[in-house]
């Protein structure tokens, strides 16, 4: 019920573009050269330069502070921090981040080297990942809230009081994670993450052994020696399935309008649905 705000004008227009897209203000000069324009598609035009989507190398000349405006958001999400990882392992993961949006790289394809990392925490920045979240449930947690939105881990002890999920889902995406191993310490090679090949889900209630499955999916069939991890970011990356996307563009509308269609933003369950539907699903 309530009406739409109207259209800006053209000077708040560059300042709010500005700063939600890389976090910063527009230059006076800047400022004077878009109010002067007369260009009917100026707006969307500026659009395009501060995304780094105008193909032209002149123009295209924010990616490096759009990049490092979204580092910082998603640093903060994935607990990027010296303090678990100390200075090398943090920068590693600093770095990848800041690439991955330097370059526009593809969402799923963030999510998958994520998921799959493996090697040395100080050489392959993704591999922080499974420093900070240092066991299956730990990882299970992060993955389902961070990339999906789902807080599934009210279902870690009994069945979700608000939402469809149960133990059995929980401990059945946790086995993606069953074979994670690390070692290491804080010397100079830090940390390694690797797939041990061997390691097992017990479901806390049954003690049965639990298969590797996406929610609201069936069991993985895996091949001797295939990294579970691997399938569950297949899974994650079809565009059949649109958890990942609906997330994401949850995530970047609360960030540009102040509160998400699901709100909290990584709250998506039965009993919290999204105020306006439609949009979401267009978006």
């Amino acid at each position: 019920g309530i009406e739409p705000s109207g259209v800006c004008d053209d000077a708040t227009f560059i300042r709010r573009a500005f700063l939600d897209s890389i976090g910063g203000q527009p230059t006076p000069e800047e400022i004077r050269a878009f109010l002067a324009s007369e260009d009917p598609g100026k707006r969307a035009g500026l659009v395009d330069r501060l995304l780094g989507l105008t193909g032209d190398p002149g123009k295209d000349i924010y990616n490096d502070r759009y990049a490092a405006f979204w580092t910082l958001k998603w640093s903060d999400l994935i607990r990027n921090n010296s303090n678990d990882l100390g200075e090398q392992g943090m920068w590693a993961m600093h770095n990848w981040v800041r690439e991955s949006f330097r370059v526009n790289k593809p969402f799923s394809d963030f999510v998958r080297e994520l998921v799959t990392a493996k090697g040395s925490i100080y050489m392959n920045g993704p591999a922080n990942f499974f420093r900070v979240n240092g066991n299956a449930t730990e990882l299970t947690e992060a993955t389902t809230q961070l990339f999906m939105g789902i807080r599934l881990e009210c279902a870690k002890c009994h069945h979700h009081p608000l939402d469809k999920w149960s133990q059995k889902d929980f401990y059945q995406f946790a086995a993606f994670f069953g074979q994670v191993k690390q070692q290491g310490n804080r010397g100079n090679k830090g940390f390694t993450i690797f797939h041990s090949g061997e390691g097992e889900v017990k479901h806390p209630m049954t003690q049965q052994v639990m298969q590797p499955t996406p929610l609201e999916g069936q069991p993985v069939v895996l091949e001797l020696g295939d990294d579970p991890r691997a399938a569950l970011a297949d899974w994650m990356a079809d565009r059949k399935n649109t958890f990942i996307a609906r997330a994401a563009a949850n995530r970047v509308w609360s960030e540009l309008m102040g509160r998400g269609i699901v709100h909290p933003v990584d709250d998506f369950r039965v009993s919290n649905p999204p105020v306006n539907a439609p949009l979401l699903d267009s978006l």
